[in-house]
């Protein structure tokens, strides 16, 4: 008897059952990775705009002529971060729409200007005694 065939047909028909489940599980983790890479994103924008609302606060307690110099990391899917007068505001594209991340500071904020693009900045926060001065001391800009 030749039993041949009838291996490599079963074998053949095992295969496609385990392609059959794969792909749409593959196809299905494809889709959530946009949604993962987007709940990153809010996370690092929340911690980066708490951390520098923090900061803020400590240096203005502090006194005046108190300083530190921070660095801070800006995700892939920013469009701005400002620093009101007491708020700092990330504001990224996220789903298709704009999303604000705004934490509230106890001090007047005075900025020389925003950041518009995502990378590592180093941040010097300076009491000026009529408030706290935000000045973004260097960069490393993530070039697409």
């Amino acid at each position: 008897m030749n039993m041949r065939g009838q291996v490599s047909n079963e074998l053949l028909v095992v295969v496609g059952f385990i392609l059959l489940l794969f792909i749409p599980l593959m196809f299905v983790m494809y889709l959530k990775l946009g949604d993962v890479n987007n709940d990153l994103s809010l996370l690092q924008m929340h911690f980066s705009a708490a951390r520098i609302a923090y900061l803020i606060n400590a240096i203005g307690y502090m006194g005046e002529g108190s300083a530190i110099i921070t660095e801070i990391y800006v995700p892939e899917n920013i469009k701005r971060v400002s620093f009101n007068p007491n708020e700092v505001v990330f504001t990224a594209n996220v789903r298709g729409a704009d999303n604000d991340v705004v934490q509230p500071t106890s001090f007047r904020i005075s900025s020389s200007g925003d950041i518009t693009r995502p990378g590592r900045y180093r941040i010097e926060l300076v009491n000026t005694g009529a408030g706290v001065s935000v000045e973004i001391a260097s960069s490393e800009e993530i070039t697409a």
